[in-house]
């Protein structure tokens, strides 16, 4: 299994100087099978599946 961290940043300034600050959001796991699904933080209780986009098929 490989899990991934899901984060978000927050810029800012300090003493003139740019800094960014990372915030763990959440984490996606992907199984050995290649299932992946996101838990996020603030629903702890919740997993959301992750597929990959179907290609939209063009009609003419």
């Amino acid at each position: 299994m490989k899990i991934f961290d899901i984060c978000t940043q927050k810029c800012f300034e300090k003493d003139g100087e740019k800094k960014i600050k990372w915030y763990r959001a959440g984490v996606m796991k992907e199984t050995d099978k290649g299932t992946r699904y996101l838990r996020l933080f603030h629903q702890p209780q919740t997993d959301f599946f992750i597929f990959e986009k179907e290609k939209e098929s063009k009609t003419s």
